[in-house]
């Protein structure tokens, strides 16, 4: 397992500076639901019925137009998945830019917090 990649608070590895944001924050309106959140302890995914609320409390529901990213596409596109794929969200996108892109945009709004 890479340190780099799976370590807590570690936002870009060392190794690989072209991954980095120029700006700290994230995408205004954005909701942060971790991917992890979507998975049981055995890794596989969590029923339909315990991702539909997992989502619902963080205003993510099927009516809406839905864009998951993360810092660059790849973590994010499990979240794709499970809306998608597995939930039938209709209007799911994976920015695979995502943070790394977004975050080094010239005067893109940013939220803090």
């Amino acid at each position: 397992m890479n340190p780099c990649v799976h370590t807590p608070g570690v936002t870009s590895p060392r190794h690989l500076p072209q991954e980095q944001a120029q700006v700290p924050g994230h995408i205004p309106g954005a909701a942060n639901v971790p991917w992890a959140q979507a998975a049981n302890e055995d890794k596989t995914f969590k029923s339909a019925d315990e991702l539909k609320e997992l989502y619902a409390r963080k205003g993510i529901t099927p009516d809406r137009e839905i864009i998951a990213y993360c810092r660059i596409g790849e973590r994010s596109s499990h979240t794709w998945f499970a809306l998608h794929e597995l939930l039938g969200y209709p209007d799911v996108k994976n920015y695979d830019g995502s943070w790394t892109e977004y975050g080094s945009l010239v005067r893109a709004p940013v939220e803090m917090g």
